[in-house]
């Protein structure tokens, strides 16, 4: 079974590591196929930051502190539920999010 494979079956919790690698070409091998996984599925995620700044009305909706709290909790817990390391998926997703809302208001400045 491939990265790919592997992630996309659904699991309550994600084995680690997907599979054992007998040397660092083969780690790194896997590392670099998972971050061209990761760059894609925030370039999805960047399209809808995109389609965001066009159905807000308001500039002022672009920040929502309960729609960040809401991402915040979510997040964690699944990182928790999955065996993942929350304290990063928390630091990741904050720096995430913040990029996120600055360029939705650049997206929303450009098209209002």
């Amino acid at each position: 079974m491939n990265l790919r494979q592997a992630l996309n079956k659904k699991k309550d919790k994600i084995e680690y590591p997907v599979r054992i690698c007998s040397n660092m070409s083969e780690l790194r091998d896997d590392i670099d196929q998972l971050d061209r996984l990761i760059v894609e599925l925030l370039i999805v995620r960047q399209g809808f930051m995109e389609q965001a700044a066009r159905i807000k009305m308001d500039r002022n909706m672009v920040r929502d502190e309960d729609r960040i709290r809401d991402v915040m909790e979510k997040v964690i817990l699944h990182a928790k539920k999955v065996g993942g390391h929350p304290e990063m998926i928390e630091n990741l997703y904050r720096d995430m999010i913040e990029w996120s809302i600055n360029y939705e208001m650049d997206i929303f400045d450009s098209i209002k």
